[in-house]
């Protein structure tokens, strides 16, 4: 194991970071005029929903990956246009067959605490990734066989069968501090490596990205700042310190970014919330379509949703038209189960629309078909209250369920609650609205993500289908590397998901966000020209690109 010297810079930005960051949101707010984001200091604070985990290897929401991608560097990040971009290693190649891939790193990239990365960190954190089976694990575990470091900078990634997509994955492997990471192990289920520096990795980084972390309040907020020896040159506009505040409370963000202690609102206000922050002078709303998709998931699992005539039925419940212009106006009515904007896309089989004679009709073949002719037809709709919004999405559901006697039971809670309510069948409930974004830009991630036993019992996946034949159909498109023959079979499992309505999808997202006009966010930026965004989520959010003016 190599020798590694920590330094004291974290301490020093830690300091920076309560001296400029933290502090400024109380004392320092008073002087900042209202209508004004603080550019001399350059601070960034955004707001963004509950859940945020720090380890690279657990979470996998939007507030986690945008930590990763700011704390930590991968192989290969994720560009605007949705192309792998060399990151720690400077180039790659693959085998004849596609399952070999090989990786060679750059040397002059270095963790937080001065010591360089090498290639025995690559494997160490690919291996962590892969024992803990939580986090993006999923999107490798069937895949990757070994992970191998011939010499100090060169990693070897042996799979198992190829899988065409791999290197729009590699993203996900966030490289550790192997070292740092050993030296706070702590008692644990992993054997010699005890709890793999979890309980460390939940309140300190180990990484070598371009920020790193200063301060953390557990479940509330997390602050970065600039690494100084970062392998890249930074722009003298870039943010130097940014907090990221997880709370989408919309009079709490109203006044915030009324005060200048906000400069970037989070995705999930309210259509309303948004009219009112934009007439906060020097404050604009922005909208771009991420790849982010709107479900209403349904458990196949539990009664009466396990019934798929019911869950046609309730496809044919939801105002599309409604939902897209006048709940989340912006939004696209949704043509398939994965977004329009992704590789492999079809819209075979997906014929759901606003239509409660069809809905009728599929009621009248389900078995539960008496239960609601005697008005015993209850149907549970749980929505995060993070997200205001989805409460309309509840509620719109109730009412015209109602018109066909079906009694639909509308249940607010926190994320945290919804993420664990997803553990189990019994505590998953019957329809749960909850928005999903592709891992990368092939339908292959959706139909992953959405449909495959790996995400069973997670909030990604509130079906529970649990289906070995389904399991081996995406295996065989993810494998398929001619374009044309994965286009064909995404297409297929497309169809079948309709069909069989494993949930439906609601609505394109439309994200949209407030911010301040002296804020240059590269991803708008490339919007309103025309360009496209990342669809993964966390790398709109690269900081190191984001411009104070």
């Amino acid at each position: 194991m190599k020798k590694k010297i920590l330094s004291v810079m974290l301490i020093a930005a830690m300091a920076v970071s309560f001296a400029a960051g933290c502090g400024s949101r109380g004392g320092d707010a008073a002087e900042t005029a209202p209508g004004t984001a603080p550019a001399g200091e350059g601070v960034l604070r955004i707001s963004q929903s509950s859940g945020g985990a720090l380890d690279p290897a657990v979470g996998s929401d939007c507030a986690s990956s945008i930590a990763y991608v700011n704390l930590y560097d991968a192989l290969a990040y994720t560009d605007l246009n949705n192309e792998s971009q060399p990151q720690l290693a400077e180039k790659w190649d693959m085998s004849e067959d596609g399952s070999v891939w090989t990786f060679h790193l750059r040397k002059d990239a270095k963790f937080h605490d001065g010591s360089g990365v090498l290639a025995s960190d690559v494997v160490f954190s690919a291996n962590r990734l892969l024992t803990m089976g939580e986090g993006f694990a999923y999107m490798f575990g069937d895949y990757v066989d070994t992970v191998e470091s011939p010499d100090d900078y060169t990693v070897v990634f042996r799979l198992k069968e190829p899988f065409a997509p791999f290197i729009s994955i590699v993203p996900r492997i966030y490289v550790l501090n192997e070292d740092l990471v050993m030296e706070h192990i702590e008692d644990g289920q992993y054997g010699e490596y005890g709890d793999y520096g979890k309980a460390y990795l939940a309140e300190h980084d180990a990484g070598s990205g371009a920020y790193e972390l200063a301060s953390v309040e557990t479940g509330s907020s997390f602050t970065m700042t600039q690494f100084a020896d970062y392998y890249e040159e930074w722009d003298e506009s870039a943010p130097k310190s940014v907090e990221v505040i997880m709370n989408t409370e919309a009079a709490t963000v109203r006044t915030m970014m009324n005060n200048g202690e906000l400069q970037i609102s989070d995705q999930w206000q309210s259509n309303e919330a948004y009219e009112a922050l934009a007439k906060i002078d020097g404050v604009e709303v922005c909208s771009y379509t991420n790849g982010q998709l709107l479900y209403l998931m349904m458990n196949t699992k539990k009664a009466p949703t396990d019934d798929a005539h019911v869950r046609r039925a309730i496809g044919y419940m939801l105002d599309y038209e409604q939902i897209c212009t006048a709940l989340f106006p912006g939004y696209k009515i949704p043509t398939s189960n994965v977004s329009s904007n992704v590789f492999g896309y079809s819209t075979d089989g997906f014929d759901y629309t606003f239509d409660l004679e069809k809905a009728e009709e599929e009621l009248k073949q389900s078995v539960y078909y008496d239960q609601l002719k005697s008005g015993e037809l209850h149907i549970e709709a749980e929505w995060c209250s993070d997200v205001p919004d989805e409460e309309k999405i509840a509620l719109l559901l109730q009412a015209t369920a109602a018109q066909l006697g079906i009694k639909v039971d509308v249940i607010k809670v926190p994320w945290a609650t919804f993420i664990d309510n997803c553990g189990s069948v019994d505590t998953t409930p019957n329809t749960g609205v909850c928005f999903v974004q592709g891992d990368y830009a092939e339908a292959g991630a959706y139909l992953f993500q959405r449909y495959s036993s790996n995400t069973a019992g997670t909030w990604q996946q509130c079906e529970w289908l649990e289906d070995a034949e389904l399991d081996a159909e995406i295996a065989e498109a993810l494998t398929t590397v001619d374009r044309d023959k994965r286009a064909e079979k995404y297409a297929a499992i497309q169809k079948q998901a309709a069909e069989e309505c494993w949930g439906i999808t609601v609505a394109e997202q439309a994200e949209k966000h407030a911010y301040y006009s002296n804020i240059e966010i590269p991803c708008v930026k490339s919007s309103e020209s025309g360009g496209s965004v990342a669809l993964p989520l966390g790398y709109n959010y690269m900081f190191k690109d984001y411009r104070i003016r």
